[in-house]
């Protein structure tokens, strides 16, 4: 019972509503040519599968390609992102860093490749370089990069110890990519 309460409260508070419009993943792979390295896509939630109950978040870690960290005990990953939205019931948002500039992106392609390993697990601190899940991957590797050039970034709407993927949906540091 502990368990049920405790998830049901993760659930709550790492998938608020929130102002952003959702697209359909169908129009988000019709617009993929607009993505750029350090994009960010949120899958929203399906009530009808539990492992999706808190969304999922991934980046763009090339072009039209997404660095991922899936599941539990599942590895860190790369993937079309045609293949990654090929989820007709699912929807999408795009956000962008606007400070995503050329050092920044040099950095933070550096540290996908050193932080890109492993396999994913729960933690709960955002800070450590290890133990990744799927939004801790993207928070991470964002405050990391930021670090390296001398600023802090928090991604994390909340900014508690545990980032969930709809915390970057609140993030003012964020805007969408806008979808036709």
């Amino acid at each position: 019972m502990k368990i049920i309460c405790y998830f049901t409260l993760l659930m709550i508070i790492g998938c608020s509503n929130n102002t952003r419009k959702w697209y359909p993943t169908k129009t988000a792979i019709y617009n993929s040519s607009s993505f750029q390295v350090g994009d960010i896509i949120v899958k929203d939630k399906l009530i009808t599968d539990p492992i999706s109950w808190m969304g999922h978040s991934s980046v763009i870690v090339d072009d039209n390609i997404i660095g991922d960290f899936p599941k539990l005990g599942e590895k860190y990953y790369t993937i079309d992102i045609n293949s990654w939205l090929n989820e007709p019931e699912r929807r999408v948002v795009v956000l962008r860093y606007e400070h995503f500039d050329e050092s920044f992106k040099q950095k933070f392609l550096e540290n996908i490749k050193l932080y890109g390993k492993g396999k994913y697990k729960m933690s709960f601190s955002k800070k450590t370089p290890d133990n990744f899940y799927c939004s801790k991957f993207v928070w991470f590797l964002f405050f990391k990069t930021a670090q390296d050039l001398g600023y802090n970034l928090d991604l994390d709407s909340d900014g508690g110890p545990i980032v969930f993927p709809y915390d970057f949906l609140k993030s003012p540091l964020l805007k969408e990519v806008y979808q036709n």
